[in-house]
């Protein structure tokens, strides 16, 4: 009987603890820098007609909380992510970023990735839109 009980709950834990990693693994944020959220893995959501076209995150070097944007965002008060930007992940496309919402006041353009934010601009993005 209590063998059957512990094969139980070593079963009933293994579940549990492969359920947590396939989790983890579609996180975009955190400590992952293992590539596996590079350019190609968003080429390959293209094909299905979408994907992610900026990933916004809340700290420097990928780190924090983490935004996909799919597509203009007037207002990053919606997505709870205003003033919140200190790296960024740009998958494709020429993007711009404003300090106010709805592309209003200083815009910087971005076309590339930036793990670091200049001072001027961390914690200051309101909205952006693609433009090219």
């Amino acid at each position: 009987m209590r063998k059957t009980a512990f094969t139980i709950a070593c079963g009933v834990l293994a579940l549990l603890t492969a359920g947590a990693a396939t989790a983890q693994d579609r996180h975009y944020g955190g400590d992952r820098r293992d590539g596996r959220y590079d350019r190609y893995d968003d080429r390959r959501d293209d094909r299905r007609g979408g994907g992610v076209d900026v990933v916004l995150f809340e700290h420097r070097d990928f780190g924090g909380q983490s935004r996909p944007i799919r597509g203009n965002e007037p207002d990053l008060v919606r997505m709870g992510f205003n003033d919140q930007t200190s790296s960024m992940k740009i998958m494709r496309g020429v993007w711009e970023f404003c300090e106010d919402a709805y592309y209003r006041g200083r815009c910087w353009t971005y076309s590339y990735d930036a793990p670091v934010l200049p001072k001027k601009q961390n914690d200051r993005y309101s909205s952006l839109r693609r433009i090219r």
